[in-house]
């Protein structure tokens, strides 16, 4: 491939990123100020519906992607597997134990991005937790990892495996906390260990439902 191509190579790919990046802002405004919009029945349906939508859209530019260049072998058999499975769960649990160590360095408090969250869960109601729980985690690991190997770390190899497992949980923590303060730590742990799953795994699915599992704990909590 020519640096030419190369260059719309990448540029092509940071394209399809931000419009995917778009659309998810886009309907977290939707989610997290329902009042703003007077949902009613209708609004409900419509917002489901874009949403799904934009779930498949997001999904078939990540395929193509993987479809143009896939060293890894991402996403390639599509069933259930159960150590697969059980690398999630251990991603999950974790990502608990580093992170109660890593609040206990800190101080705890929460982050700025958490207390956010925080008080919009106390507004937005129901539709706050299916953005959290579940809209949030699909949009955010097809982004984050799987998006985000294809454009910078395509090529397999042991240097690029752990290279764009930290470098992809720092772009996650800074997208989730751009502030230089410890709790960019945090996040930045929660990224790399999502990132590990989804390596390790070679399937987003299996990320996402770390993901899943650690905002239903942070709700619930």
């Amino acid at each position: 491939m020519t640096n030419v191509k190369k260059i719309g190579h990448y540029l092509f790919y940071l394209i399809e990123i931000a419009i995917v990046f778009a659309l998810y802002t886009t309907l977290q405004e939707f989610y997290f100020y329902p009042d703003i919009f007077g949902f009613g029945s209708a609004e409900a349906f419509i917002l489901a519906l874009s949403t799904v939508l934009v779930f498949w859209f997001s999904f078939w530019l990540y395929k193509g992607q993987l479809d143009d260049d896939n060293d890894w072998g991402f996403s390639q058999d599509f069933h259930w597997d159960w150590r697969k499975l059980a690398t999630a769960v251990g991603g999950f649990f974790l990502m608990q134990l580093l992170y109660i160590l890593l609040m206990n360095l800190i101080g705890g408090g929460v982050s700025v991005n958490q207390q956010k969250l925080d008080d919009l869960q106390h507004t937005a109601g129901p539709t706050y937790n299916i953005m959290v729980d579940l809209v949030a985690p699909v949009m955010e690991e097809i982004i984050f990892r799987g998006m985000f190997f294809n454009l910078l770390f395509n090529h397999a190899g042991k240097v690029a495996k752990w290279a764009g497992i930290l470098v992809s949980g720092f772009f996650f923590a800074f997208a989730h906390n751009p502030f230089w303060s410890p709790y960019l730590l945090v996040y930045w742990m929660m990224g790399s260990v999502l990132a590990w799953v989804y390596m390790t795994t070679k399937d987003l699915r299996y990320s996402m439902a770390t993901h899943i599992m650690w905002n239903m704990l942070s709700i619930l909590g």
